[in-house]
């Protein structure tokens, strides 16, 4: 018996041995195997955005102004062109830039904005009325291609300004997000 033991030890030994041979050249093969074939491409449209840009958006070495004064300004005027061969849903967003030291970053509680699109005047409304830093959208909308929009933001800081404001400043980016229409 003892005889007949050992070998069922030896037999079921040779068993895994061979077990995990087949295991691991089964596991080569999955992970080695390649096959030659043909490149599937699909087009549905190309999306491009083209933004066409004027001036900075920076308050620097200003005053308190109306919102007569302010809707008076030049401002910062860039055009957003669909030069893609899909229509695009887009947003766009004013965000504010980190101001280096030794500056001040003027509060957005005393900062109005107008935002005129395709020649139609904006109205002066408080920066902070459109909401949080990160998630101001300024317009949003479909545009088709071939289409552009053109725009003009003007920045201004308000009478309401308590006290001094010498050395305080304010920058802001434009920052634009799309999506090709489905």
């Amino acid at each position: 018996m003892v005889k007949n033991n050992k070998k069922s030890k030896i037999m079921l030994i040779i068993l895994l041995i061979a077990l995990i041979i087949i295991i691991i050249a089964l596991s080569y093969a999955a992970f080695s195997y390649s096959e030659t074939g043909s490149e599937n491409i699909i087009t549905l449209g190309t999306l491009k955005l083209t933004l066409n840009e004027g001036n900075t958006i920076s308050l620097e070495d200003t005053y308190p102004l109306t919102d007569s004064e302010g809707l008076a300004l030049s401002g910062y005027d860039f055009t957003l062109e669909n030069t893609g061969t899909a229509d695009v849903n887009y947003v766009i967003y004013l965000d504010n830039v980190e101001i280096s030291s030794p500056d001040v970053k003027l509060d957005d509680m005393y900062l109005k904005y107008s935002f005129d699109k395709n020649n139609v005047i904006g109205t002066a409304d408080y920066l902070n009325n459109l909401g949080v830093d990160g998630s101001r959208a300024l317009d949003q909308g479909t545009l088709k291609s071939g289409e552009e929009n053109s725009y003009v933001l003007r920045v201004w800081p308000t009478t309401d300004v308590d006290g001094e404001f010498g050395g305080q400043v304010w920058k802001g980016k434009i920052r634009i997000t799309g999506d090709q229409v489905r």
